[in-house]
């Protein structure tokens, strides 16, 4: 059906990491998941809301820094959930993060490459701080077009138990239980944390489209009923072995498994000339996950004088999927397996000179083994087996340095870093083999000026690349239904990209205002070009795009009315211009505009409650070929605090709003348009308590 491309555009986009084999029949599905080192010191402090706690904004000359200090009552939230209230980060569809213009968020934590899905389900109080970078400095890798680093809370050291437990419900079958212990042993700490998850929805969708031309134009509607369930299980133990005042070793494991599971039922309406058809069909696929990550590192610090640290990092991602279609007679099932193994070494050292002076350098080396095993394309019984395998090995090699200094009220941060990429891939029997290889050297520069009080300036500037995803070499073709398949390209260049942001920060008596303007030029962008094959089947490839450039303009406003309303505004707007050789649009140029925002107003009569409202909006949000029309939601929070360090915390979600979300698709011969629909409205009740 023609609706199934609306997926598969969006699936060049990264996901979590244990779903990324989920099909793109299902994405519309997915959509609905979204609503259930020493810089110079701060430059301004300022008060925001997060999680109904009040936390400060440590402005440095290439990060943000928000100091995240979470009630009792937050241990049934999780990461995702502190970063969707950052101001100018946005949380959307399958826990996708964007900042200025779209750009996708690299999730790391503790400045480690944790697999996504592990480290955005980290209990809320497990952090003791957040790092926002919307243009990363030399420090991080290229293909990080934006950063959120997740600071954990240090190892208790005191020779007693510690922790919490929460539990929560809601009306939509949605159930949250966290644990989280800490406990010292001198000279070691321990700490570690439990979070299961699972979530049932029912939606609805309606699907109208159209191909074709003259005698051969085709109309369609396919109406689905359907119910989407996920599980996660995520658990983590650290421990840290303190030698003096300045030398620790640490070690620590994270295990998570999440299994989505997705079945539908739709009756298609075909119409052609003055002939009609109409189809049952049956849709149906089950995505379970592990993601398995160890980590050994050093720390030798010494405040204000210098920093030393050395990781080696070992994770294994494996994932499964098994699909199923049957319209009228026609049955199809394909089975997958992905399986990723990364092993990675870091070192980085930090050097604070006279007149506050910082020199900044590190190496990093990564080794990837993938494997992909899938079935190929066609028509064919319950059972069928693995048919292609696809392997691949990628290195990467790194080097950074950077060096901050003042002159007058100016600031700055020149940086370089050079990387080597090698990827070799085959088909697991050695008939098709290539090799991928390139280099590039990478400058950055962030510039601060002090304004005395009308605030701070700030500019930055700094190039990246981002290299196509394994998957997406592929040579082979992938079926994902009766009507969709994916074809890879092994002849894929990366994307180079060019980053420049300007930002304006204020802040007199209470009052702060954050302003940011951004412009991104990006050549050889990555999309899919689509074309249909036999069978009606609409192929999708990797190919890269002439350019795009993408501009836009954010602003956040913080203040309080009173001693007890605290309120937050952010708001952005940015348009993004896509040249389009190939017309995979069916046009050589292709504009849009998209806009997000938030409200969060935050109410505390007295010591013992509290009341947050929030809500949020996210407008076109485009990819080539491929246009959301947007949604909103909207949330109301009541905290209580009660005895013996027990909370209470009711929540009521989009109440008066429907939540509908209007999709459109088109193509040189095809377009369009699905509106799914699934229930928002919700109360969701939360007990935790600490010890």
């Amino acid at each position: 059906m023609i609706y199934l491309f609306l997926a598969g555009t969006l699936i060049a986009q990264p996901a979590s990491d244990v779903t990324t084999t989920q099909p793109p029949a299902s994405q519309a599905v997915a959509e609905g998941q979204a609503s259930s080192t020493t810089a110079e010191p701060a430059q301004q402090v300022e008060t925001i809301v997060v999680k109904a706690r009040p936390q400060t904004r440590d402005s440095r000359i290439d990060r943000v820094v928000y100091d995240v200090r979470t009630l009792p009552d937050a241990p049934a939230s999780a990461a995702v959930d502190a970063i969707g209230l950052l101001p100018g980060v946005f949380v959307g569809a399958n826990n996708r993060i964007t900042m200025v213009g779209g750009a996708f968020v690299t999730v790391l934590v503790d400045g480690k490459s944790m697999p996504r899905a592990a480290a955005l389900q980290i209990p809320a109080n497990q952090i003791s701080r957040i790092e926002v970078m919307s243009n990363p400095p030399a420090e991080f890798a290229s293909s990080s077009q934006a950063v959120i680093n997740i600071i954990t809370k240090k190892a208790q050291e005191e020779d007693k138990l510690g922790g919490s437990v929460a539990a929560s419900i809601n009306t939509l079958d949605s159930q949250v239980f966290s644990l989280s212990l800490n406990k010292g042993m001198k000279p070691w700490s321990f700490n570690g944390f439990l979070r299961a998850t699972k979530n049932e929805v029912p939606y609805q969708l309606q699907s109208d489209g159209a191909s074709g031309l003259g005698s051969n134009r085709e109309l369609e509607s396919t109406t689905s009923l359907g119910r989407y369930s996920t599980s996660d299980l995520n658990a983590s133990l650290r421990a840290v072995r303190t030698f003096n005042s300045t030398d620790s070793l640490s070690l620590s494991s994270t295990f998570f498994s999440g299994d989505f599971d997705y079945k539908t039922q739709s009756v298609e309406i075909r119409t052609l000339a003055n002939s009609q058809s109409i189809t049952p069909f049956m849709s149906a696929s089950r995505s379970p996950g592990s993601v398995q990550y160890h980590s050994l590192g050093f720390k030798s610090e010494k405040e204000d004088t210098y920093k030393f640290n050395i990781d080696l990092n070992f994770s294994n991602n494996l994932s499964k999927a098994d699909y199923e279609n049957q319209r009228g007679t026609l049955w199809f099932s394909n089975q997958e397996r992905k399986e990723e193994r990364t092993l990675e070494f870091e070192t980085s050292f930090e050097k604070t000179l006279k007149a506050g002076r910082v020199l900044s350098f590190g190496m990093s080396y990564n080794d990837k083994d993938f494997e992909l095993g899938f079935s190929d394309l066609g028509y064919a019984g319950p059972g069928i087996v693995q048919s292609n395998l696809f392997k691949a090995q990628q290195r990467d090699q790194a080097a950074y340095a950077s060096f901050q200094f003042k002159l007058g009220k100016f600031g700055f941060q020149p940086g370089i870093r050079v990387e080597d990429t090698a990827i070799d891939w085959s088909d697991g029997v050695g008939l098709l083999s290539g090799t991928t290889a390139y280099q590039r050297v990478l400058p950055s520069l962030f510039i601060t000026r002090a304004l005395g009080t009308a605030g701070t300036l700030k500019a930055s500037y700094s190039q990246g690349t981002s290299p196509s995803s394994l998957a997406q070499l592929n040579p082979f073709r992938r079926s994902f239904g009766l009507y969709y398949a994916q074809e890879g390209n092994p002849k894929l260049e990366p994307a180079d990209r060019q980053t420049f942001e300007f930002t304006h920060e204020f802040e007199k008596n209470g009052l702060s205002l954050v302003t940011t303007a951004f412009f991104r030029d990006t050549k050889n962008e990555f999309s899919f070009s689509s074309s249909r094959i036999q069978n009606n089947v609409v192929l999708a490839s990797s190919v890269n795009l002439g350019s795009s450039q993408s501009t836009g303009l954010g602003s956040t406003l913080k203040g309080k009315l009173g001693k007890k309303l605290n309120y937050s505004f952010n708001w952005e707007v940015s348009e993004i211009s896509f040249s389009d050789p190939f017309l995979a649009s069916g046009t050589p140029r292709v504009e849009k505009v998209q806009s997000n925002g938030k409200l969060s107003l935050d109410y505390k009569p007295n010591s013992l409650n509290q009341f947050v409202f929030s809500t949020s909006f996210q407008s076109d949000n485009h990819s080539l070929g491929y246009v959301d029309e947007g949604y909103w939601e909207n949330s109301i929070q009541f905290t209580r605090r009660l005895p013996k360090k027990v909370s209470l915390v009711v929540t009521a979600t989009n109440i008066g709003v429907e939540t509908d979300r209007l999709n459109r698709s088109f193509g040189p011969d095809f377009n369009s348009q699905a509106r799914n629909s699934y229930p928002s409205r919700s109360l969701r009740v939360s007990l935790s308590k600490t010890f």
